[in-house]
C-alpha cells in the first residue's frame, strides 16, 4: 500500500544527516604536543646566544598543548563521502515529500530503507576512524566533531527505522480469519421479521 507522505522518521533522519555535515566543521581528532618538546627548545633557547635565543623561547611558548584537525582536514575522502550521504538522505525525504513532483516519486517506506542503510553505513565509517587514527592513539584523540557525526548517523539509522515501520500494512485478525455463517436448516433459521410468511415445512412421509 502507498504511504503518502513523509513520517517523523524522515525528518528525524533529516536532522540526523544535517548533524553528521555540520560536523566537518568541528574538530575531530586533537594532537597532544609533548611537552619535552616544549622544553627542549626552551632549553635550547637558553643555552643560545644572539638572536636564536629569544626566537627558540617564543616558540617554545607559543606552541600550544594540543593542536585540533577539522573532518575537512584530517578525512581523506571520507569527507566528502559524509557530504555526498547528506545530499542523498535529502534527496531521498524530498523525493518521498512529492518536491520533485510526479515524475520522480519515492516510496515514503523505501526511503525510510534507504536512511536507514545511509545511517548504518555511516556509523560503520565514524568506526572506522575511532579505530584507525592518523597517529598514535597516545598522541591522537578523537575529538567532538567525532561524536557529533557519530550521533548524527545514529539518528538517521533511527528514522529510517522508523519510516519504515511506519509504512508497513497491519492486517486486523477479523481480516486475518474470516468469519464462517453455515447455513442452517429452515427450522432453525432465525425468525422472519413481522408481517413476513415462512414457508412451512411438509411434514415428513
Amino acid at each position: 500500500m502507498d504511504q503518502k507522505g513523509l513520517r517523523s522518521g524522515h525528518f528525524l533522519g533529516l536532522v540526523g544527516a544535517m548533524t553528521a555535515l555540520a560536523s566537518l566543521w568541528r574538530p575531530w581528532y586533537t594532537v597532544d604536543v609533548p611537552q619535552q618538546l616544549r622544553d627542549l627548545l626552551s632549553d635550547e633557547g637558553a643555552k643560545s646566544t644572539g638572536t636564536f635565543g629569544p626566537v627558540m623561547r617564543g616558540l617554545a611558548a607559543a606552541i600550544p598543548d594540543a593542536i585540533s584537525a577539522s573532518g575537512w582536514q584530517a578525512l581523506q575522502g571520507a569527507d566528502v563521502t559524509v557530504c555526498l550521504g547528506a545530499i542523498a538522505v535529502v534527496a531521498l525525504v524530498l523525493g518521498a515529500s512529492g518536491a520533485f513532483g510526479g515524475a520522480i516519486r519515492v516510496d515514503p517506506p523505501a526511503a525510510g530503507r534507504g536512511l536507514a542503510l545511509l545511517g548504518a553505513g555511516g556509523i560503520a565509517l565514524v568506526v572506522v576512524h575511532v579505530v584507525h587514527r592518523p597517529l598514535a592513539p597516545e598522541l591522537v584523540h578523537p575529538a567532538s566533531g567525532l561524536w557529533l557525526a557519530l550521533a548524527g548517523c545514529v539518528l538517521t539509522l533511527i528514522g529510517g527505522l522508523t519510516a519504515m515501520g511506519a509504512g508497513e500494512s497491519r492486517t486486523t485478525p477479523a481480516a486475518a480469519f474470516p468469519r464462517l455463517e453455515p447455513e442452517l436448516p429452515e427450522v432453525f433459521a432465525p425468525s422472519a421479521p413481522a408481517g413476513v410468511r415462512r414457508p412451512s415445512v411438509p411434514p415428513p412421509a
